[in-house]
């Protein structure tokens, strides 16, 4: 059973860090790009099950590579997260226009971020928890 892959691209060392750890603890397979550059790189090296994307990034911001991304055919697909510390109206607008999934404001408490993570990337359920819940 292949681990979900999260592939979090944002220049913040502490956030993504965060991102990762909290993810990791949770059994999913969590990869760090610093820019879109490295991002797009990754994605084409492995799949990818979820990208969470911030929207003030060097080089590229976070609107521009998702709709690059969305363009892609291999990768348009991907269910992306946004993240940013603005809650601008019009930046939510154009996320959710380019084919965002959903939205995170920075700060965000973790269990936010798993709610969301979850929503669009369960976690496999062991076979042993489906035994438990059966009474075997």
């Amino acid at each position: 059973m292949r681990i979900p892959r999260v592939l979090v691209i944002d220049d913040d060392p502490t956030i993504a860090r965060l991102v990762r750890l909290t993810l990791h603890s949770k059994g999913y397979d969590v990869v760090v790009a610093e820019n879109t550059h490295d991002g797009l790189k990754e994605l084409f090296q492995q799949t990818t099950d979820l990208i969470i994307l911030d929207y003030m990034l060097p080089e590229q911001n976070g609107l521009s590579f998702l709709k690059d991304l969305r363009a892609e055919p291999e990768l348009a697909t991907i269910p992306v997260i946004m993240m940013t510390t603005a809650s601008v109206g019009e930046v939510v607008q154009a996320a959710i226009i380019l084919g965002a999934n959903d939205f995170l404001t920075k700060p965000f408490d973790l269990k936010t971020l798993l709610e969301r993570v979850e929503k669009f990337v369960p976690m496999p359920e062991e076979d042993n928890d489906r035994n438990d819940e059966n009474g075997k």
